[in-house]
């Protein structure tokens, strides 16, 4: 089983860490809810479908929800590694690491 993932931001060079704590708060809550089970966008959360998948193909549907997701309801962040820790009972604990999208052309 997939537990709550924690958000690491790295690579940021914004003006002050206001933004960066609003964007791990964001983030946080996005991967914190239950697809579904917010009355204003239903779409919102992570579809919790993952957690009934064999393991090696639950990290998978994990990080491709997280990748989703996070483009739709955070698109200046980038969504740089997922690693995983797993505790003695099997358990794992996703940590996302975040880091700010690069906007310039070219």
């Amino acid at each position: 089983m997939i537990g709550i993932p924690e958000v690491v931001l790295t690579g940021f060079d914004y003006l002050s860490a206001t933004r960066q704590e609003e964007m791990r708060r964001n983030l946080a809550l996005l991967y914190e809810t239950a697809e579904g089970t917010c009355p204003g966008d239903r779409l919102f959360g992570l579809n919790p479908g993952f957690q009934d998948a064999p393991l090696n193909v639950a990290v998978n549907l994990f990080a491709l929800e997280v990748i989703e997701k996070t483009e739709v309801y955070e698109n200046k962040a980038e969504i740089l590694d997922i690693r995983y820790t797993q505790s003695q009972d099997g358990n794992l604990t996703p940590q996302v690491i975040v880091g700010a999208k690069n906007t310039e052309g070219g």
